[in-house]
């Protein structure tokens, strides 16, 4: 084959191969920065594509909501045979800002936006026979959120010279909220090495306080989009003497000590009263020879018996008068 015949042969090649390439690519362009819009507020979510729209192009977008993996994200609005479907349940709120999307635009539109369209959407362009190139496209979609009322929290009384911790936290903002603290009605300066704060999580620390700190202290958080204050009142009492602390630990200790004395010691009582043997029982009208007269030593009980015996000695009976005897004398003393 000689070149002038090879020559135009190749170039039909290329312009076929050309052609070719420009209908099998489709190409999805998103932005590639965050979508942001305030709740309340309506937002566009963009999508183009390029492609040679044929009878058997087809539309579709998902939605994973929050931290969702986009290839767990549902269905919410497709486009195939010139008819649009929206089954997901935004589907009031959505809408196409071409329709039908033929015209290289696939964007929607999402109206009064909710803290619950936060998320991952995915537009995907279908057009058989059209299967390379880059048929999808993420959008990051973030609702901005003014801050919620924050809650206060803290010790409504403290004694001089301890540390307090007050907190304030928001449930909900958009970027996240920052937080700062002021003392209202502050008729001095309190000093700022005894004041720690964080921004960040809403937190204040206040140390070795005196009663200059007592008072109101408000919250605000803050963010581009709004601010929201709570209040909380702190009342610093008098100083805690340590020695009393200590007196009082101390007395308490004593009184455990002592009762567990008194216990122990009715408990040893009852034990010995236990262990006794019953003594016999001394009635007054038994005479006990062996038995000394109370008061009386044994010397003097000896010297008191011989003398007994030598009185008992003297004093013998005489003998028995006769019969006769004692018959007259009765008579005399008759007559």
């Amino acid at each position: 084959m000689t070149p002038s015949v090879v020559a135009p042969l190749l170039f039909d090649w290329l312009i076929f191969i050309s052609v070719f390439d420009q209908r099998v690519c489709v190409e999805v362009t998103v932005p590639s920065a965050p979508v942001m819009q305030q709740r309340g507020l309506k937002v566009e979510l963009p999508c183009h594509y390029k492609t040679s729209v044929d009878k058997n192009f087809m539309l579709e977008w998902r939605f994973a909501p929050g931290s969702t993996s986009p290839d767990n994200g549902k269905q919410i609005l497709y486009f195939v045979n010139n008819v649009l479907y929206k089954p997901g349940s935004q589907a009031d709120r959505l809408r196409l800002l071409q329709d039908p999307p033929t015209l290289g635009v696939a964007s929607i539109q999402l109206d009064n936006v909710r803290a619950s369209d936060a998320g991952t959407y995915i537009c995907e362009v279908n057009n058989p026979p059209d299967f390379y190139g880059t048929s999808s496209g993420l959008v990051q979609f973030t609702v901005l959120i003014p801050p919620s009322t924050p809650v206060c929290k803290g010790p409504a009384s403290a004694s001089v010279g301890s540390e307090v911790t007050l907190t304030c936290q928001a449930e909900e903002g958009v970027p996240a909220p920052i937080y700062s603290w002021t003392r209202l009605d502050s008729k001095a300066s309190l000093p700022l090495s005894n004041m720690v704060q964080n921004e960040k999580s809403g937190s204040l620390f206040l140390t070795n306080i005196s009663s200059a700190f007592s008072g109101t202290y408000q919250c605000l958080a803050s963010n581009e989009f709004g601010q929201s204050s709570c209040q909380i009142s702190l009342h610093v009492t008098g100083v805690v003497q340590a020695g009393a602390i200590a007196g009082a630990v101390i007395g308490v200790i004593l009184a455990l000590l002592l009762l567990c004395a008194i216990v122990f010691c009715f408990v040893q009582r009852r034990k010995q009263k236990k262990g006794k043997k019953p003594e016999s029982v001394y009635s007054g009208n038994e005479v006990r020879e062996d038995a000394t007269a109370p008061g009386i030593s044994e010397g003097s009980s000896q010297r008191g018996d011989s003398k007994l015996e030598s009185h008992l000695l003297e004093n013998v009976p005489s003998r028995p008068e006769s019969a006769s005897t004692t018959k007259s004398q009765l008579n005399h003393f008759l007559v």
